[in-house]
Parts: C-alpha cells; sequence; structure tokens
C-alpha cells in the first residue's frame, strides 16, 4: 500500500473506523509536536484500512446538491476539452473524475471549519505584522501538527483515483491531466525554477525538490477551489525553501537574483 498524502479529523467519518485505529488516531492527533509529526501517515493508514474492510467514511457516498454537480461537470468537462483525449478515454477519466470531486466536495463539509482556521494561522505565522515579525518555525509547526494531519483522512481516496487513472488511462495521460488540473501554480514550472535559480544542485538535491513537487500535486487533488491549490502548493515549496537553504545555497537571495532577471 502506498500512500501520499497528509491529514485527519476525528469526526464524522471516524465512527466507521475499528476501534483499535480509532483510538491510535485520536491518540496521535491529541498529542503534541512529535506525535503530531507522525499522525498524518497514520491517519491515512488508519482510514486506508477501514476502507479495506468496507466501512467507508461519512463523505464518500454524500448526496449533493443539484448545483454543486453542475459545477463539478463543467470544470471536469473544462480539463478533459483541454487534453482532447479519445472518446473513450475521456468517459472514462470523466466518471473517475466526477466521483472523486463530489467527494472532495461532501469531505470539505466535514473538515472545513478546522482546515480554514489552520490555514488561517498558517497564514498569519508567515506574515510579518507590526510587533509580530514572520514566524517560520511556527509555520511550520502549524503545518506539521494542524494542516497535514487534516489532509490525510482524504489521502486513501486520492490514492484511488490515482490507481483507477493510472490502470485505465495509462500514466502519461494521468501526469497531463493532474498538471491541467494543477496548471497553477504547476509543478513542473516551479520545479524548472528551481533549476534555473540554482543550476549547480545535485542530483539528489534536485529529487528531493521534486518529489515534493509530485506530492504537491497530487495533494491538491483534495483542493475544493484553484485558490485552495495555490495554497497547497505553498505549503511545499515552503520545505523547499528550508531545503534549499540547507543545502547551503540561501533561497532568498538565489530567488532574489532570478525574479531580478526575468524582469
Amino acid at each position: 500500500m502506498q500512500i501520499k498524502g497528509m491529514g485527519g479529523r476525528f469526526d464524522g467519518f471516524y465512527r466507521n473506523l475499528p476501534t483499535a485505529w480509532m483510538i491510535l488516531a485520536i491518540w496521535c492527533l491529541l498529542l503534541p509536536s512529535m506525535s503530531q509529526a507522525a499522525s498524518a501517515v497514520m491517519t491515512a493508514v488508519a482510514i486506508q484500512e477501514s476502507l479495506d474492510q468496507g466501512n467507508h467514511p461519512h463523505w464518500w457516498f454524500t448526496v449533493i446538491p443539484e448545483k454543486v454537480t453542475q459545477e463539478i461537470q463543467t470544470k471536469v468537462k473544462h480539463w478533459l476539452d483541454k487534453l482532447e483525449l479519445e472518446p473513450d478515454q475521456s468517459d472514462f477519466c470523466r466518471k473517475k473524475l466526477e466521483e472523486h470531486y463530489r467527494r472532495v466536495w461532501s469531505w470539505h463539509q466535514e473538515v472545513d471549519l478546522l482546515l480554514d482556521e489552520a490555514w488561517k494561522h498558517w497564514d498569519e505565522a508567515r506574515t510579518d505584522r507590526e510587533n509580530h515579525p514572520k514566524d517560520e518555525y511556527l509555520a511550520l509547526v502549524i503545518m506539521h501538527e494542524r494542516i497535514d494531519p487534516l489532509y490525510a483522512s482524504f489521502a486513501p481516496q486520492i490514492h484511488q483515483l490515482l490507481q483507477s487513472l493510472r490502470s485505465g488511462v495509462g500514466e502519461t495521460t494521468t501526469v497531463l491531466l493532474l498538471d491541467e488540473i494543477t496548471r497553477s501554480p504547476g509543478a513542473e514550472r516551479t520545479y524548472r525554477a528551481y533549476l534555473e535559480m540554482i543550476p549547480e544542485m545535485t542530483h539528489e538535491q534536485k529529487k528531493i525538490l521534486w518529489e515534493r513537487m509530485v506530492l504537491a500535486r497530487e495533494e491538491s487533488l483534495a483542493a475544493w477551489s484553484s485558490k485552495r491549490v495555490i495554497k497547497i502548493f505553498k505549503k511545499h515549496k515552503v520545505r523547499n525553501e528550508h531545503s534549499i537553504d540547507t543545502f547551503g545555497y540561501d533561497y532568498r537571495s538565489r530567488y532574489q537574483a532570478w525574479a531580478k532577471g526575468l524582469r
């Protein structure tokens, strides 16, 4: 089982988890930093275990409003029209994506109260204000302890979608579709910018940055709005910025020089 993603909430859907897994997941969510860092993975594993046993979260089968259904159909059609796939491939992707985004919408009805608050606090930590300088360490704590554990509860659904797409239309078409859905800011575009900023990076350093962009692209499949896609990418870009500093390249100065060259 391969799960890429973050998050979890002990609300409506946890009642379907096996008791031992439910206790473990809630325990991880309530403990401080060390356990919180692992809680995202544990939450995703717990929900996948529940799915494997035929127990589905509440949002899995929720009936959604007709207006929302129409909105999903419109944006899925927009994405697929750009790719100009064969009719059978397009129809397959349409069915899978419409089902997926019905679950995205339903999941957000359960988690948005906590998710919106966590993102708000993350933004506040990363904003310079009078008597409150930007605090990247606090932002990192919020990311690990509050944001990542919320997204993990949806990771198994993303995993299932990706498996279905790769099996049905292949890896290349799946990646093209994901790139269309997340084209702003885009995984490859962001990664190419890193290479332009720091061309002397080693293969291993490049690999770290690229794998985070792949994760951002996949985790963005939990986003209902384009603004939240950007936010999810930013979360992973901040991690890359910290890594670039750790590599010894000074991200801020490299970014400023790169941006100046674009003008």
